[in-house]
């Protein structure tokens, strides 16, 4: 089975909805609530969204197709892509 590795830095203080990320989102250990918004559940809830976003980003990143070769001073040449 596929995995990707993605970066769990603040996923558990970041609000899916809106973005804000911040500590007080985690009034406690077990419970998230958004300072901006207002979302509020499980912090395991919350957190495993973020980390499922994370993921279906860098999938997308990492499934697109190879650029087309384009012809350059005499010889064939594939564009370099790098990560974001």
């Amino acid at each position: 089975m596929p995995f990707i590795e993605v970066d769990p830095a603040y996923t558990s203080q970041r609000c899916p909805r809106c973005g804000h990320t911040a500590r007080n989102n985690r009034p406690s250990r077990d419970h998230f609530q958004c300072r901006r918004c207002g979302l509020a559940g499980p912090a395991d809830v919350v957190t495993g969204v973020n980390v499922r976003n994370r993921a279906r980003s860098a999938w997308v990143f990492v499934n697109m197709p190879q650029p087309a070769p384009t012809w350059h001073e005499g010889r064939w040449m594939r564009p370099v892509t790098a990560p974001p």
